[in-house]
C-alpha cells in the first residue's frame, strides 16, 4: 500500500506526468486486448453478424448509395455519424468484422488517452490519470466496444464537450468556444437524438447560471452562435429527412415510440416467463408481438409501404397501441418509468447477464459515486456541474422511455472525471482542517 499511496502523490508531479499518461494508455490498451482475446470465441461478429445492423448503413450507403438497412430504402431509424466512421473501416477490412473490432477499440483507448491529455488541463495532472485509470478498466465499455457498439464514437465527443463547456464555465477571461461546443453538440445530436435536449437544456442552464455573473450580453451572444453551429450542422440531415419522407420534420431519428412500446412488452414478458430466459428470447417475444401489433393495429391499405413510409407508419402503430396501454392502467407506465431508472445503469436482456452488467457496474459507479460524495466535501462541484447535468438529462430521458444497460455507457466520460476530481480533492485537503477549505 506504501508503494501504491507513493504512486497516487507522483500523479500530481508534473515531470512524472507523462510517463505515467503512457502508462495509463498501455494499461487501456493492454485491458482491451485482453478481453478481446478471452471473448474471442462469442463475439456475434464472428457470425458475420453486427448487433443492431450498423454494418449494414455503412455498406448500403458505398455500394447503393442508400442510407438505409435495405438497398435503395432509405432509414429514418438511425443519426448517420457512426456509419460513417464505419465507411474507412468496410474499404480496409470489407466484411472481416474482426478488424473493425480491434480498429473500435484502439478509438476508445484514444477516447482514454485524450480524457488524460485533455482533462489535465482543467482538473489537474492527478484527476486526469485517476479519471484514466478508470476509464481504462471499465469492462462495460471495453465489452460493448468489442461488439461493434455506436456509443464507441459518441464517447470522445461527450468528454469534448464536457470538457469545452467547464471551461467557458469556470474560466470567465477565456474566449467562449462557441465554434467548437456548436460543432461537438452538433455531431452528437445527429449522432444519438438524446442529445438535442442536452445541448438546448445545457444553454440554458449556463445562461441561468452565469448571466448576473458576466452579464446576460456576453452569455447570450456566444451561446447563439453554438446552437447556430449546431443547427447548421444538423439542418442537412433534416433536410434529407424531410425529402425522403415527402414533407415530414424529423430533426434526426423517428425511433421514440417504440421503445417505450417495447418496455411495456418486456415488463409483460417480465411477468409471464420470468428473468431466467435464454439469450434471444426478448429479441423473439419483440417480433411476435409486433406481429400481433401489426394484425390489430395495421391498416391493410398500408402494407405495401416500405422505406420511411414503413417506418413512420409503423411509429403510429406504437404510439396508438401505447396510448391505449396507458389510459387502461396509468400506473403500469408509472412502473416502467420506476423500473427504466435502475435499468438505465445495469439493465440486460436476461437475468444472467443482468447479474454480470451489475456486477461490473456496482464496482464502477460505487467509485464515482465515492468520487462525487468527495467532490461534495471539498467543494468541487461547480467543477463537474455540466456534467452532472449530462447525467441528469440522459438518465431521465431513458427514465421516461426504455431504460438499458448500455444505454448508460455514453456517460462514461463523466463518472470518470467525477471520480478523479473528487478523489484528487481528498487526496490534496485530507490534511487539513474542514473549515480551512476555500470553495475554488
Amino acid at each position: 500500500m506504501s508503494r501504491l499511496g507513493h504512486l497516487i502523490e507522483r500523479m500530481d508531479d508534473p515531470q512524472c506526468f507523462v510517463r505515467l499518461a503512457w502508462v495509463v494508455a498501455a494499461l487501456a490498451l493492454a485491458t482491451r486486448l485482453i478481453v478481446l482475446i478471452s471473448f474471442w470465441p462469442t463475439w456475434v461478429w464472428q457470425s458475420g453478424q453486427v448487433q443492431d445492423d450498423w454494418n449494414k448503413l455503412a455498406i448500403n450507403l458505398i455500394t447503393s448509395g442508400t442510407f438505409g438497412f435495405v438497398p435503395d430504402q432509405p432509414t429514418l431509424e438511425r443519426g448517420p455519424i457512426f456509419p460513417l466512421l464505419e465507411i474507412p473501416l468496410y474499404f480496409l477490412f470489407s466484411e472481416r468484422y474482426a478488424g473493425w473490432s480491434i480498429a473500435l477499440l484502439l478509438l476508445d483507448t484514444f477516447t482514454c488517452g485524450l480524457l488524460v491529455l485533455l482533462g489535465r488541463r482543467l482538473w489537474g495532472n492527478r484527476a486526469a490519470l485517476l479519471a484514466g485509470v478508470f476509464y481504462a478498466v471499465h469492462l462495460p465499455i471495453i465489452y460493448y466496444t468489442a461488439t461493434i457498439q455506436q456509443f464507441t464514437a459518441v464517447l470522445p465527443l461527450v468528454f469534448l464537450w464536457f470538457y469545452f463547456i467547464s471551461k467557458w464555465d469556470l474560466c470567465p477571461s477565456t474566449k467562449p468556444p462557441s465554434v467548437a461546443l456548436g460543432l461537438i453538440s452538433g455531431i452528437l445530436m445527429l449522432s444519438k437524438a438524446v442529445y438535442l435536449p442536452v445541448a438546448l437544456g445545457a444553454a440554458a442552464a449556463f445562461l441561468w447560471l452565469n448571466w448576473r455573473r458576466r452579464g446576460a450580453r456576453l452569455v447570450l451572444r456566444p451561446l447563439a452562435v453554438a446552437l447556430l453551429v449546431a443547427g447548421l450542422l444538423v439542418a442537412p440531415w433534416t433536410y434529407r429527412n424531410y425529402v425522403v419522407t415527402d414533407g415530414r420534420f424529423i430533426p434526426v431519428q423517428s425511433l421514440f415510440w417504440v421503445f417505450i412500446w417495447q418496455k411495456f412488452v418486456m415488463s409483460e414478458l417480465d411477468i409471464r416467463e420470468g428473468w431466467h430466459r435464454p439469450p434471444g428470447r426478448t429479441l423473439a417475444y419483440f417480433v411476435s408481438r409486433q406481429q400481433d401489433l401489426v394484425r390489430s393495429h395495421g391498416d391493410p391499405d398500408t402494407s405495401h409501404l416500405t422505406g420511411p413510409k414503413r417506418e413512420l407508419n409503423n411509429e403510429t402503430m406504437y404510439k396508438r397501441q401505447v396510448l391505449e396501454w396507458i389510459q387502461q392502467d396509468p400506473s403500469a407506465y408509472a412502473r416502467n418509468i420506476l423500473s427504466n431508472m435502475w435499468g438505465f445503469w445495469v439493465r440486460a436482456e436476461n437475468l444472467q447477464k443482468t447479474l454480470v452488467m451489475a456486477a461490473m457496474q456496482t464496482v464502477l459507479l460505487g467509485a464515482a459515486m465515492v468520487g462525487l460524495w468527495l467532490a461534495v466535501q471539498y467543494h468541487q462541484i461547480r467543477k463537474l456541474r455540466f456534467g452532472l447535468f449530462l447525467i441528469l438529462i440522459l438518465w431521465a430521458e431513458h427514465s421516461l422511455v426504455l431504460g438499458w444497460g448500455r444505454f448508460s455507457l455514453d456517460t462514461v466520460p463523466v463518472l470518470a472525471v467525477i471520480f478523479g476530481a473528487g478523489v484528487d480533492a481528498w487526496l490534496r485537503n485530507r490534511n487539513q482542517p474542514r473549515f480551512d477549505l476555500a470553495t475554488p
